[in-house]
């Protein structure tokens, strides 16, 4: 555990810092961006579906244009996590190889823009479907943010931490090493999931920076 607190504090550090703070910026804008146009087009093009009436039959689907617009509030906020995800996997091999110059581990592989979109999307396909299915659960108090840091904390945690580790070992490695550290790669990813804009380039520094007090290279 000490181990990813020291990790989750150097990230912070490097995201609002110089050493990440461009591809902050850059992560932030562009996912604000796709989120806002996805709730608009739901505005602009499901709300205008429901048709005006009068009497009751007018009160009711009032009613279900009210809890439209909040649904369509609550898709933003659940398009969040997977949107940062697909726009911070074309960033996350630069993050994290800006955060192993810093701190001195060993550099790992480069992956293409390409394949960094690639695994983005790979990523984010996962997060976007478990968060639609849960839907129902953000509508019941105290269970929604329970369902929604926990749910993003998990995938993002164990994506991240993948990312990560490939860059100096196979996929077999990444996954046996995950398994032996699962509170503390959960722990990064339950921060990361706080940080729903700038989560992959967080990902990226706490996972390089844990990784390299987990293997010293």
């Amino acid at each position: 555990m000490g181990h990813a607190t020291r990790a989750i504090g150097g990230a912070l550090g490097d995201v609002f810092s110089s050493r990440l703070a461009g591809l902050s910026l850059a992560c932030v804008v562009t996912a604000i961006a796709a989120t806002a146009a996805a709730a608009w087009a739901a505005f602009r093009y499901l709300l205008p579906l429901i048709p005006d009436r009068e009497g009751w039959i007018g009160w009711l689907l009032n009613a279900a244009e009210v809890l439209g617009g909040a649904g369509v509030v609550l898709l933003a906020i659940v398009l969040a996590p997977s949107v940062s995800m697909l726009v911070g996997g074309a960033l996350f091999d630069i993050a994290a190889a800006r955060v192993e110059k810093a701190i001195g581990a060993s550099p790992g592989r480069m992956i293409s823009v390409p394949q960094g979109i690639l695994t983005g999307v790979r990523i984010a396909a996962p997060a976007l479907a478990l968060n639609l299915l849960a839907i129902p659960l953000y509508f019941v108090p105290v269970l929604n943010l329970v369902v929604f840091f926990g749910l993003n904390g998990y995938l993002m945690g164990r994506e991240y931490f993948s990312l990560a580790a490939v860059r100096r070992m196979s996929w077999a490695e990444a996954r046996a090493a995950r398994r032996r550290a699962p509170i503390s790669v959960f722990l990064i990813g339950l921060v990361a999931s706080f940080l729903p804009f700038v989560a992959p380039l967080f990902g990226a520094s706490a996972m390089t920076r844990f990784l390299k007090s987990q293997t010293g290279a």
